[in-house]
C-alpha cells in the first residue's frame, strides 16, 4: 500500500507533531507499506533555516527506515506575526500541494499539516484525485485564533475560515482529534458524523524522559542555582501562543522570595522580549537556558520543583499544549493556568498531578507556586509519579500509535481491519 504523509513539521524540528508523524511514517514502512512525506524545510522553533540545509522548491531524500521524504519550499515565521504564519501556511500549502497533485496516485494521505489553507489545498486535491483524506487535527482554528486574539467571532474572516475548516473536514474519510473536548467541537460545530471522528492523543517518549535526580541535580548546579532552592521550570517553544513572558511578570512578583527561581528552557519569536524584561526588571531569579538540546530533556524537567504550563485566556478550551505530555512523563507536578473545563485541567485535576488557576492573572500564579514551595518533598514527588503513571498508560507509543495506523489503514480500506485493534494484530500488507 501507498502512504502519503503531509506534515508541517518534521525531524530534526522537536515538536511532538513531528514525532508522531515521523513515527507513523516508520512503523508503516517497518510493515511493508510504501511511505513517501511531504514537509517543509526545518525552521521551527526558531523560524530559521536549519544548519546544514539548503533550500530549493524541492529537496528529496531517501531515509533510513526506508521512507522518501520531500523537503517543500515555504516562507519561515521567525516573528510568529499573522502575515507571516499566514505566508507560511500558504506557501507550504502551495508547494506540498503540486507535489501531492503530480505525484504516483497514494492509496491514503495522512494530513498532519497547518490548518485551514494547506489542509484545504491538501483536501481539495485528494478529492479531485479520489484519495482517501485522514486528517489530523492538532489545534481548533479559527476558535484557537480567536483565543489568542487574533480573530473574534464577530468578525466576517471568524465566520470565513469556520466555514472553509468545516468543509475540509466533512471532505476527509476519517478524522483524528486529540480529545474528547475536540470530537464534541467537529460533532456539534463542523456536522462531523460520529463514526469518522477518532479520540486518539499525541504520544511521548517514555524512554527518553528518564528519572534520573543525579544529573538533574546535576544540571541545577550548572545554572548556579542552590540545591535547597524551589525551581519552577517552563520548557517548551516560547512564542505568541505560550505566554511564556507572562511568567517574567510572575517571579517580578516574587523576586523577594530569593529562593525561588525560575528557568525558561527553550526558543521562539517570545524569547528577545523575555530577555528585555528580566534586564529590566533586573531580575536575578530568572533564567533563560537557550538552546536546549534535544539529549537535556530529561534534566531540564527534572530539575523543577514543579513545571509551569502558562496559556492565553481561552486557549486551552481549542488547543491542549503538546508540552503536558512531556510534563507528565517526568514526573513532576504541573501548575497549569488554563480554565477549569479545559483538557488539560480535567487532566490535571483527575490525575492529582498539579494544580489549575486562572490563565489571565500573574498574583494568582504567582500565589500557587508559593503554596506549592511550601509542600513537602514527599507530596511533590507523589504528584509527579501519579502524573507519570496517567501518561505511560494513555501518552506514549505503545498505546496510541497503534490506533493510528489502525484509522489510516481503515480510511484506505485495508483489507482485515476491524471496528477494534485486537492486540497483536498486524499491520503489515
Amino acid at each position: 500500500m501507498r502512504v502519503l504523509i503531509v506534515s508541517a513539521v518534521f525531524p530534526p524540528e522537536p515538536m511532538v507533531s513531528a514525532q508522531t508523524s515521523a513515527a507513523i511514517a516508520k512503523e508503516l514502512s517497518r510493515c511493508g507499506h510504501s511511505v513517501r512525506i511531504f514537509a517543509p524545510f526545518p525552521s521551527r522553533p526558531q523560524g530559521r533555516l536549519y544548519k546544514g540545509y539548503t533550500r530549493s522548491l524541492y529537496s528529496t531524500k531517501m531515509m533510513d527506515d526506508g521512507c522518501v521524504l520531500t523537503s517543500c519550499f515555504g516562507t519561515f515565521s521567525p516573528s510568529s506575526t499573522m502575515l507571516s504564519r499566514f505566508a507560511e501556511n500558504l506557501s507550504f500549502g502551495i508547494s506540498s500541494g503540486l507535489r501531492t497533485l503530480l505525484c504516483k496516485r497514494p492509496d491514503v494521505i495522512y494530513s498532519n499539516t497547518w490548518p485551514i489553507f494547506a489542509t484545504g489545498i491538501v483536501a481539495i486535491i485528494a478529492r479531485l484525485r479520489g484519495i482517501p483524506l485522514v486528517l489530523s487535527v492538532q489545534d481548533a482554528y479559527p476558535e484557537s485564533l480567536e483565543s489568542q486574539e487574533r480573530s473574534s467571532t464577530r468578525q466576517w474572516l471568524y465566520r470565513l475560515l469556520k466555514r472553509m475548516d468545516a468543509a475540509t473536514s466533512r471532505s476527509a474519510a476519517q478524522i483524528v482529534v486529540i480529545s474528547d473536548r475536540f470530537r464534541r467541537l467537529y460533532a456539534e460545530e463542523r456536522g462531523i458524523e460520529a463514526d469518522r471522528l477518532h479520540v486518539i492523543p499525541n504520544w511521548g517518549k517514555e524512554d527518553f524522559i528518564a528519572t534520573d535526580t543525579s544529573r538533574a541535580l546535576a544540571f541545577r548546579r550548572r545554572l548556579g542555582i542552590a540545591d535547597d532552592a524551589f525551581v519552577a521550570v517552563y520548557a517548551g517553544n516560547v512564542g505568541m501562543a505560550s505566554n511564556a513572558e507572562m511568567l517574567v511578570d510572575v517571579f517580578d512578583r516574587l523576586k523577594n522570595h530569593r529562593k525561588l527561581f525560575l528557568v525558561i528552557a527553550g526558543d521562539g519569536s517570545r524569547l528577545p522580549t523575555c530577555r528585555e524584561e528580566i534586564e529590566r526588571k533586573q531580575l536575578d531569579n530568572v533564567i533563560i537556558h537557550s538552546p536546549w538540546k534535544v539529549e537535556e530533556t530529561g534534566s531540564v524537567l527534572q530539575m523543577a520543583d514543579v513545571l509551569l504550563l502558562p496559556t492565553k485566556r481561552s486557549q486551552s478550551l481549542s488547543s491542549i499544549p503538546s508540552k503536558l505530555i512531556s510534563y507528565l512523563l517526568s514526573a513532576r507536578p504541573v501548575i497549569a493556568a488554563v480554565l477549569p473545563e479545559s483538557d488539560t485541567a480535567l487532566t490535571l485535576l483527575a490525575t492529582g498531578a498539579g494544580w489549575v488557576v486562572d490563565p489571565d492573572s500573574s498574583e494568582i500564579i504567582a500565589h500557587a507556586i508559593i503554596r506549592a514551595s511550601g509542600r513537602s518533598k514527599d507530596t511533590l514527588n507523589q504528584m509527579g509519579a501519579a502524573g507519570r503513571e496517567y501518561a505511560l498508560h494513555n501518552l506514549t507509543r505503545e498505546f496510541t500509535l497503534p490506533r493510528v495506523l489502525h484509522v489510516i489503514l481503515k480510511a484506505a480500506g485495508f483489507q482485515g481491519v476491524k471496528e477494534k485493534l485486537p492486540q497483536g494484530v498486524s499491520l503489515s500488507r
